[in-house]
């Protein structure tokens, strides 16, 4: 038998891009109770995109035919996850009584942790959208050598600080950049490198850990979107301009966010 949802013990997620994005979108848009929420969700931020972008965006005909976006139109796909995640969020409050904002904490992985912030209150999602469609292009561009590792221990917790010292080991060797994306738990981290960094970053953490600290390498293509790397095309400074320019972002996020951008919860105050 169903289980009541219990919302002040429960944790959102939220998910990021990936090589796919579509996700259930398409079912959701077929469930008669659900329809016009998720159609209007992929409307709005399908127009929101195509003003930043200035080409033509259709989300929910995408979605109907269930094609997938490639990465040449990333921005596209920026805004398909977040419209899908606040299509289920409105499908939660406004369908089945639940409200998002009393569960105990959110998170999420890269533009996830966007939607749970906004979720939390600290942004309106409308207009923190606008700032990584308007630099997608240019981390799109970037994707072409860039691979991501997937590090963890099963034996113990993996210094991130230790980490993030080899990975400028790495880098100072002048050929190409890598750097952490995500801390998933003590014991696993994402990384984002261009070229072959990702498997030196791998020789160097076998050859300076005392711990059994794996590293496996995703061989798909990733725009690096809060990594040093896009410090290459200036991405924060041109993030954090933007952002000035935004409404909110004063109060504490609610339900709380951990970020795992940073491995902590974060976003208790000024969040920009």
């Amino acid at each position: 038998m169903p289980v009541p949802l219990k919302i002040a013990e429960s944790a959102l997620a939220f998910r990021g891009y990936n090589v796919t994005n579509l996700g259930k979108t398409p079912q959701l848009l077929e469930v008669a109770a659900y329809e016009s929420i998720v159609r209007e969700e992929l409307t709005r931020f399908g127009k929101i995109c195509r003003e930043v972008v200035h080409r033509p965006v259709d989300l929910v005909s995408r979605v109907r035919e269930r094609r997938e976006y490639a990465l040449d139109r990333y921005a596209e796909a920026v805004a398909l996850v977040v419209a899908a995640e606040s299509a289920q969020l409105r499908l939660l409050a406004e369908v089945h009584g639940v409200d998002p904002r009393a569960a105990r904490v959110s998170f999420g992985y890269s533009l996830g942790e966007m939607s749970a912030v906004c979720c939390g209150g600290v942004f309106a999602l409308d207009d923190l959208v606008r700032v990584p469609l308007a630099l997608a292009d240019d981390c799109a561009a970037m994707a072409h050598d860039v691979t991501m590792g997937i590090l963890f221990s099963r034996e113990t917790d993996v210094s991130l600080a230790e980490i993030q010292g080899l990975c400028e080991r790495v880098s100072a060797q002048g050929a190409g950049t890598v750097g952490v994306s995500a801390v998933l738990s003590p014991n696993s981290l994402l990384l984002l490198g261009q070229g072959d960094t990702v498997a030196r970053l791998k020789t160097a953490v076998d050859d300076a850990s005392h711990a059994r600290i794996h590293l496996r390498i995703n061989q798909h293509r990733w725009p690096p979107l809060h990594t040093p790397l896009v410090r290459q095309r200036h991405v924060p400074d041109r993030a954090a301009v933007l952002m000035e320019q935004l409404p909110g972002g004063w109060q504490a996020a609610r339900p709380p966010v951990y970020s795992l951008a940073a491995g902590r919860r974060a976003y208790d105050g000024r969040a920009a």
